[in-house]
C-alpha cells in the first residue's frame, strides 16, 4: 500500500505500524497534517481506493523511533468517526508493546501485546473480572472485550482484503 517511513536512527527503541484500513477522501489532508504534528516531520501516505468500503482510501505506514506515538495517532484518528484502523506499537529490545483498533461502530480498543503481537490481559484485569462477572457467560464477554474480539471480527475482512457475498461465498476484492 504505502512505503514504509522511518527516521534512521541508531537510538531507535520503538517500531511501529499503522494501517488505516478506510478513510473518507475528505478527510485525507487532515490525517496527514496530524500524523506529521505527531511525529514532527513529513511522513509519506500512499492511499489507495478501498474497494471494501465505497468512496474510501486506505494506506500504510511503519516507523522507528525513540519516543512512543501509537497512543498520541489513534487518539487523534479515533476523533473522525469514520475511519478504521489499526496502530501498533512494540518495543525494538523486546518488553511489552500496544495494539489500538478502531471501528465506527465499535470505538476505540486497546491492548497490550506481548514480543510476539499476542494480546494479552493483565492480572488485574482478570481478577477484576472474576470478582464482577458470576456466570461464565458474563465472565466470557468480559475475557473477548478484552481480548478486543469484536474489533478483530469487524475488521478481519479489510485485513484479509476479502468479503463475503449475500449468499455466504468468499469473494476476493
Amino acid at each position: 500500500m504505502a512505503t514504509p517511513i522511518s527516521v534512521p536512527t541508531s537510538t531507535a527503541l520503538l517500531a511501529g505500524d499503522l494501517r488505516i484500513y478506510s478513510a473518507p477522501k475528505a478527510l485525507l489532508r487532515h490525517i496527514q497534517w496530524s500524523l506529521n504534528q505527531i511525529f514532527g516531520y513529513p511522513v509519506e501516505l500512499n492511499w489507495q481506493p478501498q474497494a471494501l468500503a465505497a468512496g474510501t482510501l486506505a494506506t500504510e505506514l511503519q516507523w522507528r523511533d525513540v519516543k512512543p506515538v501509537a497512543s498520541k495517532i489513534a487518539s487523534t484518528l479515533k476523533s473522525w468517526h469514520y475511519l478504521r484502523f489499526e496502530v501498533r506499537e512494540f518495543s525494538t529490545v523486546g518488553g511489552e508493546g500496544v495494539l489500538y483498533r478502531c471501528t465506527p461502530d465499535l470505538g476505540l480498543h486497546q491492548a497490550v501485546t506481548s514480543s510476539t503481537g499476542d494480546v494479552m490481559i493483565h492480572e488485574n484485569r482478570i481478577q477484576t473480572a472474576l470478582d464482577s462477572y458470576k456466570s461464565f457467560e458474563t465472565l466470557k464477554e468480559a475475557m473477548n472485550e478484552a481480548l478486543g474480539v469484536r474489533w478483530d471480527v469487524e475488521l478481519e475482512c479489510y485485513r484479509r482484503g476479502i468479503q463475503e457475498d449475500a449468499s455466504g461465498k468468499v469473494v476476493s476484492i
